[in-house]
């Protein structure tokens, strides 16, 4: 079961430089990205619930380190939603 966390959306989006960076972003379509999400259990369904929410909705995988996580985003708005699984008592970086 996935909640959602509100990140500050300049912080996310230096997030998503140094995980590009560091070559931790996922990519949609992608064969590691799937088994990624099914590891993950992410509810494609969720996802689209919250995005519907924003105009220009984006996401935004890192699949390691501090920052891992997935991460709906809108520019136009200027804001960052982040999954957090709660099903996990630390966050996904603690228990990587």
């Amino acid at each position: 079961m996935h909640t959602t966390q509100e990140i500050e959306f300049i912080l996310a989006r230096h997030h998503f430089e140094e995980a590009e960076n560091k070559g931790l972003k996922l990519m949609p379509g992608a064969f590691e990205t799937k088994l990624w999400l099914h590891h993950e259990g992410i509810n494609l369904d969720h996802v689209i619930e919250i995005a519907r929410r924003f105009p220009d909705a984006r996401t935004f995988i890192i699949s390691n380190g501090l920052n891992k996580g997935f991460y709906i985003y809108s520019n136009l708005k200027k804001v960052c939603i982040k999954l957090i699984n709660k099903s996990h008592p630390y966050s996904h970086a603690e228990s990587a």
